[in-house]
């Protein structure tokens, strides 16, 4: 019986933060007949054709990956292979059949609050700090504020939020620059922390995508 397998049996592929496609490898249980093409289903589509050279044991699938996005589900389903005398053999999947495909800087973490925290060293120097609804717009909702008068500061993007949010900051004074810590802690207590960051003048500094995954939610954190 020929069979189909995924080459990585894993349930997130990690690529690049740049990349736009990911060569998705199947390998066959056994060298395919002469000159078969290879009949596939992706996502629940159309039925996708492929040709494949004799002996081939393999089969690498293009998988698009759009700029704005930072993962994607990936579902294989209805594998036909067909020879050279129109025969088709029905060419069952084994292990995984899904996949996650997201890129590096991803982070997965259950539903809840995330606290941003910043701080610095320089007790002359006040840093204020502003949660905005929206990439980079300084139009957009402000959704929490930090503006004390210690080294300390902390905004917190709320659990029913979802979307794309922006960090802006400001030094009181405009007394610049100054250098910063600043720390994400999502739920489940996973820590993302950017040391030795600097602030040149007023001006957005981080965003943070947001969206859902089904039970878990994904984020994206991009220092600017």
């Amino acid at each position: 019986e020929l069979t189909a397998s995924l080459s990585q049996q894993v349930d997130v592929i990690r690529i690049a933060d740049d990349a736009t496609s990911y060569d998705l490898v199947i390998n066959f249980s056994e060298a395919l007949p002469s000159y078969s093409t290879i009949e596939y289903s992706l996502d629940g589509g159309a039925t996708t054709t492929s040709s494949a050279s004799s002996g081939d044991n393999t089969l690498v699938i293009p998988i698009a990956f759009d700029e704005d996005k930072f993962y994607r589900d990936v579902v294989l389903s209805d594998f036909i292979v067909v020879n050279a005398a129109a025969r088709r053999f029905s060419t069952s999947i084994t292990g995984n059949s899904s996949l996650r495909i997201a890129r590096q800087g991803t982070i997965f973490a259950a539903p809840g609050s995330v606290e941003i925290t910043v701080t610095w060293s320089d007790s002359s120097k006040d840093l204020d700090i502003f949660l905005i609804e929206g990439n980079q717009d300084l139009g957009g909702a402000l959704l929490d504020d930090s503006q004390g008068t210690t080294t300390t500061e902390q905004v917190v993007l709320s659990a029913d939020e979802e979307g794309v949010f922006s960090l802006y900051m400001y030094e009181w004074s405009s007394d610049y620059p100054v250098e910063y810590d600043i720390s994400f802690t999502f739920p489940g207590g996973r820590v993302e922390t950017f040391t030795d960051a600097k602030i040149q003048d007023d001006s957005f500094q981080f965003t943070l995508i947001k969206a859902s995954l089904g039970a878990q939610f994904g984020y994206r954190i991009t220092q600017l």
